[in-house]
C-alpha cells in the first residue's frame, strides 16, 4: 500500500508539472543566448523556467554536468537562493572522454536522461537541503526532456515563490535569474590547485572573474580549459524577468 501511494504521488507530480510546462502564458519572458532559449513565466504562487536547445553538444553538456539556477528578486545577481540539479557532481555515464571525440549521432540523450539521479539541492542563504526532484515537500519540480523528431532538449523547473522570498507579498518585478553550468569534481579540484599555484607564484594574487555583461546579457563564459575528462562549460547567463 505504501509503495502504491508513492507511485501515485509521483505520477500526480509529473502530470501536474507536464501540464505547467505546456501552458506557458502569452506574457512569457523569452531570452536567447548563444544556442539556448530561456523562457520564464510566473503566477501568484510559482516561477516556471524552461531552458531549451537543439544543439546536441550543449544538451549533452547540460545532462552530464547539470545546472544551478539562481533567483534574485532584487535583480542584483546575488546567488543566495538557488536550485542545483543534479545535486551530486560526481562523474556520470558518458563522462569519460571529451565531447569532441564523440559522434553526436551515436548518443541517445533519452538514455542519458533516464540514468540521471533524482537528487537535487535547494539553497536559501545559509540553508541548504537535498531533495528528490520528483517527490518532495519543497514543492519544487525538475524535469529533462528530449524530443528526437525535432532534436529539441528541454530542462524545466517549477519553484514556489515562497521558496525564493520568504516574506509574503514580496515584489517580483525585479526578479533576475542566473543559469550556470555545474562543474565536475575533478575540474573543481584542478581549478583550486591552479589557483593555489598561481597565488604562490604571484605572492597571493587571486584569479580574475569573467567580465559581467549588461542587464539581460551574458555575464561571460566559463574560461576553464578543456581536458580529456571535462568539456568547457557553455552556460553562465543572467537575465531579467519582465
Amino acid at each position: 500500500m505504501k509503495h502504491l501511494l508513492i507511485v501515485l504521488l509521483t505520477l500526480s507530480s509529473l502530470s501536474s508539472f507536464a501540464s505547467n510546462k505546456n501552458s506557458f502564458p502569452s506574457d512569457t519572458t523569452q531570452v536567447s543566448n548563444e544556442n539556448v532559449l530561456y523562457k520564464v513565466s510566473q503566477d501568484g504562487s510559482y516561477v516556471f523556467l524552461n531552458i531549451s536547445t537543439t544543439d546536441k553538444k550543449t544538451a549533452m553538456s547540460i545532462i552530464r554536468n547539470g545546472l544551478t539556477v539562481y533567483y534574485d528578486i532584487k535583480g542584483k545577481e546575488k546567488k543566495d537562493v538557488f536550485v542545483k540539479y543534479p545535486y551530486s557532481n560526481e562523474s556520470r555515464p558518458f563522462q569519460q572522454g571529451s565531447l569532441g571525440n564523440i559522434d553526436d549521432n551515436t548518443i541517445d540523450l533519452n538514455s542519458m536522461i533516464e540514468k540521471l539521479p533524482a537528487e537535487a539541492e535547494y539553497g536559501s542563504f545559509e540553508e541548504k537541503q537535498a531533495f528528490n526532484k520528483d517527490l518532495n515537500t519543497l514543492d519544487i519540480a525538475i524535469a529533462n526532456y528530449y524530443t528526437a523528431s525535432s532534436q529539441l532538449f528541454e530542462f524545466s523547473i517549477k519553484i514556489p515563490k515562497a521558496k525564493i522570498a520568504s516574506q509574503e507579498n514580496s515584489d517580483f518585478s525585479k526578479l533576475s535569474i542566473g543559469v550556470v553550468a555545474n562543474k565536475m569534481e575533478d575540474a573543481v579540484k584542478k581549478e583550486r590547485a591552479q589557483g593555489q599555484n598561481q597565488g604562490m607564484r604571484s605572492g597571493g594574487g587571486g584569479r580574475g572573474n569573467g567580465s559581467g555583461g549588461g542587464r539581460g546579457g551574458a555575464r561571460g563564459q566559463n574560461e576553464q580549459q578543456s581536458s580529456p575528462t571535462t568539456e568547457r562549460a557553455t552556460i553562465d547567463f543572467w537575465f531579467d524577468v519582465k
